[in-house]
């Protein structure tokens, strides 16, 4: 049976609606954006407060503990305030802590910068499931993969802005112009949210009825359960790979040559791959299945981390293959998503994608906080990089085991 058949199929929508999935794109890419300010500063913030690039492994691994809890505790929010209250609410929440940054950075405090990071990541962890929740719910269950795509395309879009503009923003307006930046976007998109999506007057059920259906519990039905061991599995080894990628790669290029003006150019090789990544996974998921695709995806990867980690190639070609990398490790990413959308129900969906998203980003939370244990260690970039590679060669293998219940 596939995970389309238990989905189900019923009435609902006909038309996909393009402003709402702009909307959750732009309120994901966001996301993406923000993630990656924190990581193309470091080196810079490292230089100016006279610290090691290691001491801010806190702020980066404590943003990514507050994205777990929020999207853990996004489902049981979403069913009590309603969605589009919980995803306006998000975006507010971890623009005005943004913007607090911006005000305290001048301090040059790692602990209030933690704190602060940490309050931004309790905002964000309720964006990303109920953007994906809130465009799939209205649109045709034909196009629902291809929009949860689309909307997830938007956290490595968001990156990607921020590897290749981050040099010039630094620049021009410094580390607390570019969180300046990162803290006024959000409150414009939410703005727009409020006024363009839709009301869920008609689309749920009772609320005491949303919150049960919104229980953790109801994953692990019986005909779920297994497959939702191995999609959380999944989504923890890639978020692991990728999180250590996009969080530490401006500081590993230093150990490579690059100077810190340039190293951001390797999240942007990075994060662009990532793009490519979600852009092939359409087409090739449609020709032979989102898991097959995915362990295609996750074999790519791995390759190229080992290829950047081993063989000379000069600082270009170091950062194709980096998109290389990206390609793969992004394409897992946005595929989890995708997966869980069509294996989920509408009544559970948002608390789905919630946990889907909340075991991959707690990934994201060892990643970067083992790489910065073995960049204090001096480990040189290099073997953190092939390092890296491990858990998503694993992570391919449980792609496999999904991919063969599921045909």
């Amino acid at each position: 049976m596939t995970t389309s058949a238990r989905a189900g199929v019923g009435d609902g929508p006909t038309t996909v609606p393009i402003a709402v999935v702009v909307v959750a794109f732009l309120a994901v890419l966001l996301d993406g954006f923000d993630a990656a300010t924190l990581a193309f500063v470091v080196p810079t913030l490292a230089r100016d407060w006279a610290i090691t690039p290691a001491g801010f492994t806190l702020p980066l691994v404590l943003t990514n503990v507050g994205v777990v809890l929020g999207y853990l505790a996004c489902g049981t929010l979403g069913a009590r305030f309603g969605r589009r209250r919980l995803l306006v609410g998000g975006l507010v929440v971890f623009a005005a802590c943004t913007l607090v940054v911006a005000i305290t950075l001048p301090a040059q405090s790692v602990p209030l910068l933690t704190v602060l990071r940490f309050l931004t990541g309790l905002g964000l962890g309720s964006v990303l499931p109920v953007a994906v929740s809130l465009a799939t719910t209205h649109s045709p269950t034909r196009r629902r993969e291809l929009v949860s795509v689309i909307v997830t395309l938007g956290l490595a879009s968001g990156a990607t802005l921020g590897g290749f503009f981050g040099g010039r923003l630094l620049a021009g307006v410094g580390a607390d112009g570019v969180f300046w930046v990162a803290g006024l976007l959000p409150l414009v998109v939410a703005g727009a949210a409020a006024r363009l999506l839709p009301s869920e007057s008609g689309l749920s059920q009772d609320t005491a009825q949303a919150r049960h259906d919104a229980r953790v519990g109801r994953l692990f039905d019986a005909r779920l359960r297994t497959d939702t061991v191995l999609l959380w599995a999944f989504s923890f080894l890639v978020f692991v790979a990728a999180y250590t990628l996009t969080s530490w790669v401006p500081t590993l290029l230093l150990g490579y040559g690059f100077a810190p003006a340039d190293a951001p150019l390797g999240l942007a090789f990075v994060s662009l791959g990532g793009v490519l990544g979600g852009i092939v996974l359409i087409p090739l998921a449609a020709r032979i299945g989102i898991t097959r695709a995915l362990i295609i995806m996750a074999v790519v990867g791995a390759a190229c981390m080992a290829i950047a980690a081993r063989v000379d190639l000069g600082h270009t070609g170091l950062l194709l293959v980096l998109g290389g990398a990206g390609l793969g490790v992004t394409a897992g990413q946005i595929g989890q998503l995708a997966l869980a959308v069509t294996l989920y129900p509408e009544s559970t969906r948002t608390t789905g994608v919630g946990w889907a998203a909340a075991l991959g980003r707690a990934g994201s939370v060892i990643g970067p906080g083992l790489a910065g244990i073995l960049l204090a260690l001096a480990l040189p970039g290099a073997d953190i990089i092939l390092m890296t590679a491990a858990p998503v060669l694993i992570a391919g293998l449980c792609a496999t085991a999904l991919w063969r219940r599921t045909t």
